[in-house]
């Protein structure tokens, strides 16, 4: 369950570092989307410096118990469980150099080589991206589809990640994710 909760808490930092103004991050027309390309959109973003609040909230979870062994499997469903609903809160200060260029190492899965861009469209206020990533064991995987709003200080989208291990099977989680500028940073 690792790799699910990373990507949960890594996503707000996609979504910060996603929001420009272009059609798309396709921008030589290959088809395929790079991490220069998502870069590279990084780049144009137009958010406020400042402090920032981020909400993610759990709206549902999936989770596929066939994988585990039978003395893990209710264990394991109730932790599920105790997800939805929990809304986690943070703050953070996005600095002025950050804010003019936050550059690829803001964006999840930077440090992992293993992430395809299918989709990444950031065109007139609006978010539509759909991301693939390798996790670091075998047969890992993930799918992450972000769709939503933003503008200089707030965004509101809404994820949809589907992960998938040998190990453990696969988990669906929806979530709500929204951030706003609650003024400048503190010392």
């Amino acid at each position: 369950m690792k790799m699910q909760t990373v990507s949960i808490l890594a996503l707000p930092l996609l979504a910060l570092a996603a929001c420009s103004g272009g059609g798309g991050a396709d921008t030589d027309g290959d088809g395929k989307i790079s991490k220069e390309e998502v870069a590279k959109e990084a780049e144009s973003i137009k958010f406020s410096p400042g402090e920032w609040e981020n909400k993610v909230e759990i709206v549902d979870v999936k989770f596929d118990e066939s994988k585990l062994a039978p003395e893990a499997k209710g264990m394991t469903g109730a932790i599920v469980k105790q997800m939805v609903g929990q809304v986690q809160t943070t703050k953070n200060c996005l600095t002025e150099e950050q804010a003019k260029k936050p550059g690829a190492d803001f964006l999840a899965g930077a440090e992992n080589d293993e992430c395809t861009y299918k989709k990444f469209n950031l065109s007139g206020g609006k978010i539509d991206a759909d991301i693939e990533c390798k996790g670091k064991e075998a047969g890992q995987q993930g799918n992450i589809k972000l769709s939503g709003t933003f503008t200089g200080t707030t965004y509101d989208m809404q994820m949809d990640m589907v992960m998938q291990s040998p190990q453990t099977g696969s988990m669906t989680i929806k979530a709500k994710n929204s951030a706003k500028r609650i003024g400048e940073c503190k010392a």
